[in-house]
């Protein structure tokens, strides 16, 4: 999974982009030993202690704001399939079909295309292999906006453990993979 942050192509032209773009800043972090027992190579002076910990909390800060960017980004590009053509067109077609008594709404073109191929975020329906917890974000707050709008109320969500632990878990391996280390050993992937 790459850590650049990829543009969705919004003109419909290429599905497989759109359905694929994820990502995340890099963050580049300091070597920094002398605030954990378990690394520290010497016992570090009160000064050394604070500064540790003070870049820790920095370094932090800085990977949690490029993961909050992100799930600003998704919002941004949620449900850029009710907007943009020609999936636009498809959405109106059968939303007033089915309000009309012509189709089930959810064997339509547009919801097969909408919940399984191009939105990450429906997970009951569909479910990325690569989920993560900014798609679980996206689906509570898309399923809170959208009852609370609509109906003045929203229905119980469940997500299944299952999803949760595979998000959870690619979350990490992305997080892993967006920090570089900077130190006296020279810069290197969090992995190395």
């Amino acid at each position: 999974m790459s850590c650049e942050l990829k543009n969705i192509l919004w003109s419909g032209k290429n599905l497989r982009e759109e359905k694929e773009a994820k990502g995340m800043h890099k963050v580049t972090i300091r070597r920094n030993k002398n605030g954990d027992s378990r690394v520290a190579d010497h016992v570090p002076t009160i000064a050394e202690f604070d500064e540790s910990n003070r870049l820790h909390a920095k370094d932090v800060e800085r990977l949690m704001y490029a993961f909050s960017y992100d799930i600003q980004e998704r919002g941004v590009k949620h449900d850029w399939t009710k907007l943009k053509e020609p999936y636009r067109s498809m959405f109106y077609r059968d939303m007033c079909n089915t309000i009309c008594g012509r189709m089930d709404f959810f064997t339509g073109e547009w919801s097969k295309l909408h919940y399984n191929e191009l939105e990450r975020h429906h997970l009951n329906q569909y479910c990325p292999e690569d989920v993560n917890l900014i798609d679980v974000i996206e689906m509570l707050c898309d399923c809170v906006s959208a009852g609370m709008a609509r109906s003045g109320s929203v229905y119980d969500i469940t997500i299944s453990d299952t999803v949760l632990q595979k998000a959870v878990q690619n979350t990490f391996e992305l997080l892993k993979e967006c920090v570089t280390i900077e130190g006296e050993e020279g810069e290197r992937n969090a992995d190395d």
